[in-house]
């Protein structure tokens, strides 16, 4: 375990290390891809104007299993407990920046690439023409919470695997009940 943890540190470190002011400013806009209001328009909004009965079939698993994925991604902040980065890396000395504000609750995992590829896991599964933007913009969420130093890669990688999961589960069960 103590490997993987290195691991996990060093990965952030080079991540987090390629920071410029242009990088920053970018990474700060592209973090609110995972956030549940922005989603929302991003995908809804188009399904209601151009595809609503798949809106009508889809949304409410779709918000739910988002939903329940966050709810998921609480529980496990509570019961891992993982530090922030910058709380981390506080005793020895490296400072981590972080240009979107400071954050001071649990690390593990990541609750807006758990969004972000759940609504992204979704959107693939309905349109799967459209599964390399979504997962994409997934990707980019997910780069965005280390260089912005807010979480460590696997607390991103945990993330994204509940919101695939939860997402996963919700289309299929959404499939069965019609």
């Amino acid at each position: 375990m103590d490997g993987l943890v290195s691991l996990d540190e060093r990965l952030f470190l080079a991540i987090h290390g390629t920071w410029s002011p242009e990088f920053d400013a970018f990474f700060s806009v592209a973090t609110y891809l995972g956030h549940g209001v922005v989603l929302a328009l991003l995908v809804l909004g188009p399904m209601a104007l151009w595809d609503r009965p798949r809106l009508r079939a889809h949304a409410v698993a779709m918000v739910l299993s988002v939903a329940l994925g966050a709810l998921a991604v609480e529980g496990l902040k509570s019961a891992v407990g993982r530090d922030r980065p910058a709380a981390h890396f506080a005793g020895r000395g490296i400072e981590v920046r972080m240009p979107a504000g400071a954050l001071y609750d649990r690390s593990f995992p990541s609750g807006h690439t758990q969004a972000a590829a759940g609504a992204a896991t979704y959107v693939a599964l309905l349109y799967p023409g459209l599964a390399p933007w979504a997962a994409f913009g997934a990707l980019l969420v997910g780069w965005s919470r280390i260089y912005l130093g807010v979480h460590f890669p696997l607390d991103v990688l945990a993330g994204a695997l509940v919101g695939v999961l939860f997402s996963v589960a919700g289309f299929t069960l959404r499939r069965r009940v019609r």
